[in-house]
């Protein structure tokens, strides 16, 4: 069989840029693996409880989702965290204590909350403010998160804010996570302002335009709605799933000719290979072999989630919208979201409160490969320790990603660099995914649309190149 553009790999990254390659009115195949789209977005209802299995939200200033929505009609459906019930916990010393206001990620905006916080000591607090007049770090080509939080904020910073925020995002190990790849923007505050905690105040003092959102936004009926959004856009894609592509061989006239799982092959002038780091390394081994070598480091990790479902009689009073755990408090689990105070319609109705459970992290890959009555067990036992919550629920739904979360360590940029270019010698092949340039929705949008163009210019360049040849004097000089 003959397309145009092969896009293997049916996540976020692959379906945009099938939507932006079809919109370009191109011929396109998607060969998925699973036996559904939507990678790790997944939303499914049941019993009245919408839950997700993968994210359940993405960041509003990135704007890539947002247009993304709008392209797709959905801007009707995004909203906003419950105001009434905004607000998030650390789990230290064996309860709970509010994260101070004003923080952006780890960096304090406002110095009299983070004084007023049980969260830290007051040796703690008194070493925060050393970022006031420390020096710009040395130069360097790149760094790790554990020693640029403790070189500008301190190691209390570290493990009581930075690392259980971050954990809930990259689920990644401070002391190999580069900064570099993970959170430039950190970077690009020391060097602009020296201190954080300056260039924390200067951005909050900005004026953001008013998109009517809150900092954090999802859609009415989850964000399974934007995938299902982008594959129904699809109507003139052939979608192959169940199957995945077991070898790449290029052809003599620069296209590739990929073989599928049952036998069967394609061949098309362009690929974007949208698949987890591991299995794109794998596929262009023989076609690209510094490539592969560069990526085939890039590992994941497992992640799980269990959503639980009680009656809210049943619950004690609860605050703000979920805590996170730092690793050092030594708990099974990684945090806990409570869904319905977080989001409208997410319950029957109010007599009902979901929560979901987050198990795995670079230290909890034992208890997220742990089958579903195990976690569940997990969960309620935790719950039990740490809320007092004793009830059984009414409700569980567990969700296992055995390899989700990409991780970024120190050199990932470089690695990632040396991929890019080695492939790009070869017209007509782009990479896109999680695995390289951001693991949120925001940038895997972004790297689904960077490859599409990528595919798309090598297109366009062969065209030329073959109406140059069919009318030679097209384009010479009289």
């Amino acid at each position: 069989m003959t397309s145009e553009v092969v896009v293997v790999g049916g996540g976020i990254s692959g379906l945009v840029a099938a939507h932006d390659l079809q919109s370009a009115g191109v011929s396109v195949v998607i060969v998925e693996k699973s036996d559904r789209l939507g990678g790790v977005v997944l939303t499914e209802e049941a019993g009245g409880f919408l839950v997700e299995g993968g994210p359940d939200s993405f960041v509003v200033s990135k704007h890539s989702v947002v247009l993304l929505a709008e392209q797709l009609g959905l801007s009707g459906s995004l909203i906003s965290t419950r105001p009434e019930n905004r607000g998030a916990y650390v789990w230290w010393g064996d309860r709970l204590h509010a994260l101070p206001d004003g923080l952006l990620l780890m960096a304090p905006s406002r110095l009299r909350p983070l004084f007023e916080s049980t969260l830290l000591s007051w040796r703690g607090k008194a070493r925060v403010l050393a970022d006031l007049v420390l020096p710009r770090g040395p130069s360097r080509e790149d760094e790790s998160l554990e020693s640029f939080v403790v070189r500008r904020l301190g190691r209390e910073i570290l493990d009581r804010i930075a690392e259980p925020l971050i954990a809930g995002i990259h689920a990644a190990e401070p002391a190999n996570m580069s900064l570099r790849a993970s959170f430039p923007r950190f970077l690009e505050m020391e060097r602009r302002h020296r201190s954080l905690i300056l260039a924390a105040r200067a951005a909050a003092s900005r004026k953001v335009p008013e998109s009517g959102l809150s900092y954090f936004a999802s859609f009415r009926s989850g964000m399974g709605q934007l995938t299902d959004a982008l594959v129904e856009s699809l109507n003139r894609t052939k979608i192959i799933t169940g199957l995945g592509v077991r070898h790449i061989d290029a052809v003599a006239d620069g296209s590739h000719t990929l073989t599928l799982d049952d036998g069967t092959t394609l061949t098309a002038p362009g690929v974007v290979l949208a698949a987890p780091a591991p299995a794109t390394a794998r596929l262009i081994g023989d076609l690209h072999p510094e490539a592969s070598a560069a990526i085939s480091g890039i590992r994941q990790l497992a992640t799980a989630t269990v959503t639980l479902g009680y009656r809210t009689d049943d619950l004690p009073p609860l605050s703000g919208t979920g805590f996170v755990i730092p690793a050092a408090a030594g708990r099974q689990i990684m945090g806990v979201s409570y869904m319905s105070r977080k989001w409208e319609g997410r319950v029957p109705d109010s007599d009902y409160t979901l929560l979901r459970v987050f198990v795995g992290g670079s230290s909890g890959q034992e208890f997220a490969r742990f089958k579903k009555d195990r976690l569940i067990d997990l969960a309620k036992e935790e719950l039990r320790s740490m809320l007092g919550i004793r009830p059984e629920p009414t409700f569980a739904r567990v969700y296992s990603w055995a390899e989700s979360l990409h991780q970024y360590t120190l050199g990932h940029i470089d690695r990632v660099a040396i991929a890019e270019a080695s492939i790009g010698a070869r017209p007509g092949m782009a990479i896109a995914g999680s695995g390289f340039h951001g693991i949120g929705l925001n940038e895997c949008i972004d790297s689904g649309r960077a490859a599409a163009a990528t595919v798309l210019a090598s297109l366009d360049s062969d065209r030329a190149l073959l109406s140059h040849r069919a009318n030679p004097e097209i384009g010479e000089a009289d």
